[in-house]
């Protein structure tokens, strides 16, 4: 069975509008870290979601706190399924497309932004949904039904597509009924066995 979820642009814009303004430490320890404003949001086909703003960071040396503006930042947001232990999860990866700071001395610049990547490295794979365990159920079926069974429907895996309208999840679900475990005194040829999985195929907007 395969079932698809399509995100307009819009949905998207307004996702990324609650959760900024943001701050990021880059080092809490020494006071350093990178205030983003609300960016603007833009669909790149084929690719992923492009974020593009400008920003203030916060660089402490020796005890005083040196604050610096990030004329412009562009980040994109790549989307990829990708397996995280037994499971199967939609991740964003960050990848930095620029950086530019405005009026820094070049050997604050590239301390600067050495430590925004790293920082950015450091957190990659934490924007993530994993769908597989959202999207599974496991029910049992009415005990008025003789033997008894349960019905699971699992995400086995899924397809990720960005155009510049939309981002469009398409999941392969796997459907079947089985036997539950028998009691225990039951006789154990008396165990009903399992039924194998039924295939369907649907597409769902």
């Amino acid at each position: 069975m395969l079932l698809t979820a399509v995100v307009a642009k819009a949905e998207l814009v307004s996702l990324v509008e609650s959760f900024t303004p943001m701050r990021i430490d880059i080092d809490e320890r020494r006071g350093r870290f990178v205030t983003l404003g609300r960016p603007e949001v833009e669909l790149v086909a084929g690719k992923g979601l492009r974020l593009r703003g400008d920003a203030r960071v916060s660089w402490d040396v020796a005890g005083v706190a040196i604050p610096v503006t990030l004329q412009a930042w562009r980040v994109l947001l790549i989307p990829r399924i990708v397996s995280r232990g037994r499971s199967r999860v939609l991740s964003f990866e960050p990848a930095i497309e620029e950086l530019d700071l405005k009026l820094v001395p070049a050997f604050l610049d590239d301390a600067i932004a050495g430590a925004i990547r790293e920082a950015i490295a450091q957190n990659r794979g934490k924007i993530a949904w994993d769908f597989a365990r959202t999207l599974s159920k496991r029910l049992p079926l009415p005990s008025r039904i003789a033997p008894a069974k349960t019905f699971e429907i699992l995400a086995m895996d899924g397809q990720v597509e960005v155009t510049s309208s939309e981002l469009r999840l398409a999941v392969r679900f796997e459907a079947r009924v089985e036997a539950r475990a028998p009691s225990m005194n039951r006789e154990k040829e008396d165990a009903p066995q399992s039924v194998p999985a039924v295939p369907a195929r649907a597409v769902a907007r």
